[in-house]
């Protein structure tokens, strides 16, 4: 199979549509029809129905489709990392963070950099579960997520180290007097938590762990991402949240107080990668994870718990 009939079959694929996918290839629609007959010849089947309004996959077109798109992304990737080795430059890669655990994550990035200072360092920003999603998709090389995840087959997950949960209350809450407040403490009051949809094991899993310890169901009055939950403790007395221990130190909202809980809940940071892809510079990051993992040391609650699925 010719790699430039099956770029066209993807590219009409995510389109729906010959004229938009002949538009982004930069060819004509009957140039692109016939990268299409072509390949449906070597398939031995039709891979596309096509009407007046749309485009859809037929079945071998929907069997065939995620191959094809491996097979793109493979050569996009090599044909990268020889345009820069042509170039003389040490190449492009593509990091996403995530929110929460900013210390361990910016260290991986800055000693990479310090060792790798001819290397591009493309980064976003995004929640575990939209990270997974662009990585499968070949939009970026490599991402921190929190674990547990949910990911595909083609994702590989470097565990990295884990890193604590803390509470975000109210300055004036009786419960901000203490130093560690207990999780028991916590039964029946209102919660805004991370949506589930960020996240669904890592989240479901801390759910159904403060369930067992609080020992009565979760009290949730609002989902809303990490940033949203502080604002809105400060501007409740009787609201709380869980945030990472990034947060306690990006805060400045002189309303709401952390406090560790005991026990202390712990997530674990990883970074995940495609299994299959070859890159050096993907290897040479991976490294320095590692390092970076056993370099740090953290000094977590005796009584600390892993958020882990039931």
């Amino acid at each position: 199979m010719e790699l430039r009939h099956l770029r066209a079959f993807v590219e009409v694929a995510d389109q729906g549509h010959f004229g938009r996918a002949a538009a982004e290839l930069r060819i004509t629609q009957p140039a692109l029809t016939q990268r299409i007959q072509a390949l449906e010849r070597e398939v031995g089947s039709t891979l596309l129905t096509r009407s007046s309004r749309e485009v859809r996959l037929t079945p071998t077109g929907q069997a065939l489709l995620p191959y094809a798109r491996s097979l793109v992304q493979l050569e996009e990737r090599a044909l990268r990392e020889l345009k820069d080795a042509t170039a003389g430059t040490s190449g492009l890669i593509r990091i996403a963070y995530m929110p929460g655990n900013a210390v361990t994550q910016g260290k991986v990035i800055a000693e990479f950099r310090k060792q790798f200072p001819s290397v591009v360092v493309e980064s976003s920003f995004g929640h575990s579960h939209v990270n997974i999603g662009r990585l499968a998709a070949g939009e970026v090389d490599a991402a921190f997520v929190a674990l547990p995840i949910t990911a595909p087959e083609t994702v590989a997950l470097r565990r990295i180290g884990p890193y604590e949960l803390f509470l975000a209350l109210s300055s004036g809450h009786e419960l901000a007097r203490l130093e560690r407040v207990p999780v028991k403490a916590l039964r029946g009051e209102r919660f805004v938590l991370t949506p589930m949809h960020l996240n669904p094991a890592m989240i479901g899993a801390l759910r159904t762990w403060l369930t067992s310890r609080t020992g009565a169901r979760l009290n949730v009055v609002a989902e809303d991402p990490q940033e949203l939950a502080i604002q809105a403790v400060g501007n409740s007395q009787e609201t709380f949240a869980l945030v990472s221990d990034g947060a306690t130190q990006q805060s400045t909202l002189s309303s709401v107080t952390y406090r560790p809980l005991k026990p202390a809940p712990l997530v674990e940071l990883a970074v995940a990668y495609l299994r299959d892809d070859p890159s050096h510079m993907l290897a040479n990051l991976l490294t320095v994870a590692d390092q970076v993992a056993d370099s740090i040391r953290i000094d977590l609650p005796e009584d600390s718990e892993a958020i882990a699925p039931g």
